[in-house]
């Protein structure tokens, strides 16, 4: 078992974002693999269908189990923003937000947490993007509309922040994490 509290932020371009500052990241497997899946569909090819996307199920799994593993290793406490995923699939993001496999990141974890000894919390996520993570002010970018700013200046405070790991310091202080040094 580890020594670090993590707060985990889970996004669509960077699946995973650490508060400690570690960023998982991979491609979009369904994106990657849109052109074989679309001539296969127009070929009406049914058995090549199903083998693409146990493809990139199983890469998809793969990665996950390899980025979870190595979280659960390093830490003695894992706080996770409990983002909903149905919601966000009924939206225009529906196939990164499938792609991303929230549901699945989290399972994971869970478990992992578990048989190695490791506390799994969610936490409440909300405002965390906006909410500095040094003085609690809500100075950051807000709405739909802003999703775009991933860098982002406290007005209050001066401190430039990464929108992925400012939220996941946030969502660690939600998990009620004994804050280590280092993180305010």
């Amino acid at each position: 078992m580890g020594e670090e509290e993590i707060g985990v932020d889970l996004g669509l371009t960077d699946q995973i974002a650490c508060s400690n500052g570690i960023t998982y990241s991979r491609a979009n497997l369904t994106r990657t693999h849109e052109a074989a899946l679309a001539v296969a569909q127009r070929a009406r090819k049914k058995r090549r269908i199903r083998a693409l996307h146990a493809k990139i199920k199983q890469a998809r799994k793969d990665w996950t189990h390899k980025v979870t593993t190595a979280m659960v290793r390093t830490a003695k406490l894992i706080v996770v923003g409990n983002v909903s995923s149905p919601k966000l699939a009924k939206t225009p993001m529906a196939k990164s937000v499938y792609d991303a496999a929230w549901g699945l990141t989290r399972t994971f974890l869970s478990y992992k947490a578990m048989r190695l000894g490791a506390s799994y919390r969610d936490a409440n996520e909300s405002r965390s993007s906006m909410t500095c993570a040094d003085c609690l002010m809500e100075t950051g970018p807000r709405g739909l509309g802003q999703l775009g700013v991933r860098v982002w200046c406290c007005s209050h405070c001066g401190t430039v922040h990464n929108r992925d790991h400012n939220s996941a310091r946030n969502i660690l202080r939600c998990g009620g994490a004994t804050l280590a040094p280092g993180i305010p």
